[in-house]
């Protein structure tokens, strides 16, 4: 039989690396470990296949036994365990792993353990430097498993532990300037720069926003919710933190305000000269006495456009248009917002692709009987023109979407297995809004 006895003259560890520098033996070893893992201790067995005459041939020597010609050998845990104490390395199996791997190696049990007190002690230095009671008792949840946020913060934290430590603190240190100070107004980036150094620290798209974001419900005691640019805003403006107002922002034209608003004279103007107007949000947030009026509501700026062009040089009256310019910024949500509370209809019309019927839906359940589709149903998209092929990943997500306007647009799309966009529509919208209402 061949093979070598671990009874054989082993002098140093170099000959023990040298040895065991086998596949065989790490099949063996690697079936072992995991084996070991999962029981929390030296006991079950293991199952060996596909192995080559050569690794059998190793084995048989290892382990004492002919395991030649064999399709499946099989091995106890404390066979192993008793052939290492035996051998000149008198050592058990846990320990005999560890320096085979290089490192100790942990039962499923105690590495759980393990990972548990490192949690507490992470939580514990955090707490030491809290201010205020809101802040200690938001870390004692997450250390516990059910804070606000705590998904984001258990994500960060198997990131990287050290760069979680310094978020938290920075978002702790964040809330309690907040919690001791709650009537204070300061912009965001100015807050972020004093706080940090760097004005986009505390941006929508950096971890420490988001756990901001989460702290501040904790701090305000609010239900744990989708993360999303305008509850972002309205939740930070609570805390007194204004964002910058004037990035944000929506293209309107023809929309009509009432006599005696200050503001009535710059919207007239633009409308009569088929004019579009970009409005921050600093504008709109401040009030403006809109007249009630179906107001066209695109996703396209080349359609709204296009709308524009044919206005300007046939000089027909303006209709009332907003363009979102896709998904709808927090500046034309809160136009849109104004216009459905001054009594204003929206009437949407996007492309038939999820990403349309996204912002189909999301106005729909906003503005309920205020909102109608406007050449956005199934009957429109069976007589467009053209369109172009879904891609699979389209599909896909059109299959867990909605569009409560219509119940058949969506099935009518997935069997139809195409895309139509806006700008096939132009001459029909262009008919309905301006040609159909010339005298």
């Amino acid at each position: 039989m061949g093979g070598i006895s671990v009874n054989s003259h082993l002098k140093t560890h170099r000959e023990l690396e040298e040895y065991f520098d086998h596949s065989s033996f790490q099949k063996l070893f690697g079936a072992i470990s995991q084996k070991y893992k999962s029981l929390s201790r030296i006991g079950g067995t293991i199952k060996l296949i596909g192995l080559s005459p050569e690794e059998c041939d190793v084995l048989s020597g290892f382990l004492g036994r002919d395991c030649r010609d064999r399709n499946e050998i099989t091995v106890k845990l404390l066979e192993v365990d008793n052939i290492l104490r035996q051998s000149r390395f008198d050592i058990t199996l846990p320990d005999f792993l560890s320096l085979y791997f290089g490192n100790r190696i942990l039962s499923n049990k105690e590495a759980v353990l393990l990972e548990s007190r490192k949690w507490s002690v992470f939580f514990t230095g955090l707490q030491e430097q809290t201010r205020t009671p809101v802040t200690r008792a938001w870390l004692t949840e997450l250390s516990a498993g059910r804070g606000t946020g705590y998904r984001t913060v258990l994500a960060i934290y198997r990131h990287n532990e050290r760069e979680a430590a310094e978020l938290l603190k920075t978002c702790v240190n964040a809330m309690d300037l907040l919690a001791q100070h709650p009537d204070r107004r300061q912009r965001l980036p100015v807050f972020a720069a004093r706080l940090t150094g760097d004005p986009h620290a505390l941006d929508g798209d950096r971890p420490l926003g988001r756990l901001l974001f989460f702290g501040l419900h904790h701090l305000y005691r609010l239900s744990e919710t989708e993360y999303g640019a305008e509850r972002r805003k309205i939740l930070f403006s609570r805390a007194g933190l204004e964002e910058d107002d004037v990035s944000s922002n929506v293209i309107v034209a023809g929309l009509r305000v009432r006599p005696g608003d200050p503001r009535e004279p710059v919207f007239t103007a633009a409308t009569a000269a088929a004019s579009p107007l970009l409005l921050p949000l600093r504008f709109v947030e401040q009030p403006t006495a809109w007249l009630p009026a179906a107001v066209y509501t695109l996703e396209n700026p080349a359609v709204f456009s296009a709308i524009l062009d044919f206005a300007e040089e046939e000089s027909i009256e303006m209709p009332s248009l907003v363009c979102t310019s896709g998904q709808p910024s927090v500046a034309a949500l809160k136009l849109l917002d104004q216009l459905v509370q001054a009594g204003c209809t929206i009437r949407y019309g996007g492309d038939f692709d999820p990403k349309g019927l996204e912002i189909g839906q999301r106005l729909a359940e906003r503005y309920g009987a205020s909102f109608q589709p406007w050449f956005f149903n199934h009957t429109t998209y069976l007589n467009a023109p053209r369109g172009v092929r879904l891609a699979q990943e389209q599909i896909k997500k059109l299959t867990g979407q909605q569009a409560s306007w219509d119940n058949k647009l969506i099935e009518t799309m997935l069997q139809t297995g195409k895309a139509v966009y806006q700008e096939v529509l132009v001459e029909q919208m262009i008919q309905e809004l301006i040609l159909d209402k010339k005298p």
